[in-house]
C-alpha cells in the first residue's frame, strides 16, 4: 500500500457545472501542467463523457493549490473526425522536444467508434495539432498509456471493452504500433494503467476491477515487470483505498477512485487520481474531482 499522507484541503482540480475525471501531469519551469477531462453536469455521471467530454488544461505553481482552468485543448469538430465528438483518457508525453498527448475518442458517441489517436505541440500551453486518424489498433481499444522502453522504442497500453489489457510495441511514438502480448492479466480485469519506472523495474498502478489482486472491487492495484510486456500477476500489491483524509481533519469516503497517475517531483511523489463521492449510487451521480496526495517514503 503506498503510504499517502493527507491531502491538502482545496488541491487538486475540480470545475462549477462540470465532472472533471482523468489526469496526466507534467512539470515544466516550475509549473504543473494536468490534462483533465470533463463534461457537462447535464450530460450526466459517467454515461456522459461519451457524448460530450473535452480535454482541458489546467495549471498550478504549487500542489497545495488548487489547479486553475485554462483552456480547452482538445474539443468537439466534425463528426465526420475519429474524434468529433468527444475526447478523453488523456496522457502526456515529452520526447524530442515536443509534446504527445494520447487520448480516446469517438466520433459519434459510441463505444463501438472509441479509439486511440493523439496531438502534438510545440509548447505546453501552444496550438495542439490533432491526428487526422487514430492508431490502427483493434476495435474499443482505450485507456491509452504510453512510455519509452529505454531502448528506443516506445510501449503502449490499451485496455479493450472486456477490461484485458495489452501492450503494442513501436520504434517511434507516431509510427505504426504493432500488438505484441493480448491480456496480460489473464486472472482478472483491469484498467486506467499508468506505467512507470523505479529502482531498474517497471511498475503499473492501476484499477483491479473486480478485485481479484487486492480484495477490493475497483481497489488500486500495482503490477511488476522486468521488461514492461510480462508482468508478475501473483506479485500484485494493493495501492490505496476509498477513505481520505485531508489535513484539516475532515474525512472523506469515496465512491469512485480511478485513473491513477505518479508524479516524481524533485524528493517527493505524487498520486493523482480521479475521484467521486455523493451520488445516488457507487457508479453513478455525484461529484468528482482530481485529488492529490504526496506519497511519503517508508
Amino acid at each position: 500500500m503506498l503510504n499517502l499522507k493527507n491531502a491538502v484541503s482545496g488541491s487538486g482540480f475540480s470545475m462549477n457545472g462540470y465532472y472533471v475525471w482523468c489526469g496526466s501531469v507534467i512539470k515544466e519551469n516550475g509549473i504543473y501542467y494536468m490534462f483533465a477531462s470533463r463534461w457537462k453536469r447535464e450530460l450526466g455521471f459517467p454515461k456522459g463523457y461519451m457524448l460530450g467530454s473535452e480535454i482541458v488544461l489546467a495549471t498550478t505553481k504549487d500542489l497545495s493549490l488548487p489547479f486553475e482552468f485554462q483552456k480547452v485543448v482538445i474539443g468537439k469538430r466534425e463528426s465526420t473526425m475519429w474524434d468529433g465528438t468527444m475526447a478523453h483518457n488523456p496522457c502526456i508525453v515529452k520526447a524530442d522536444g515536443r509534446y504527445i498527448l494520447y487520448y480516446i475518442g469517438s466520433c459519434d458517441g459510441s463505444k463501438e467508434k472509441r479509439a486511440i489517436g493523439y496531438a502534438t505541440a510545440g509548447s505546453l500551453t501552444g496550438d495542439w495539432e490533432r491526428a487526422s486518424s487514430p492508431i490502427a489498433l483493434p476495435q474499443d481499444a482505450n485507456n491509452p498509456c504510453v512510455i519509452s522502453d529505454g531502448r528506443g522504442g516506445v510501449l503502449l497500453y490499451y485496455r479493450d471493452g472486456d477490461l484485458k489489457v495489452s501492450v503494442a510495441y513501436s520504434d517511434e511514438y507516431f509510427a505504426r504500433f504493432k500488438t505484441v502480448v493480448h491480456n496480460i492479466f489473464p486472472k482478472g480485469k483491469i484498467e486506467d494503467m499508468f506505467v512507470y519506472k523505479e529502482d531498474g523495474m517497471y511498475k503499473m498502478i492501476c484499477e483491479d476491477a473486480d478485485g481479484v489482486y487486492t480484495g477490493v472491487k475497483k481497489g488500486g492495484v500495482i503490477f511488476n515487470s522486468y521488461d514492461g510486456v510480462v508482468w508478475d500477476e501473483e506479485g500484485a500489491e494493493s495501492a490505496y483505498g476509498f477513505n481520505i483524509e485531508f489535513d484539516n481533519g475532515k474525512k472523506l469516503l469515496l465512491q469512485r477512485r480511478e485513473r491513477p497517475m505518479l508524479l516524481n517531483d524533485g524528493n517527493k511523489r505524487y498520486l493523482f487520481t480521479a475521484a467521486k463521492f455523493g451520488g445516488e449510487s457507487i457508479l453513478e451521480g455525484g461529484y468528482t474531482f482530481n485529488l492529490v496526495q504526496e506519497i511519503g517514503f517508508r
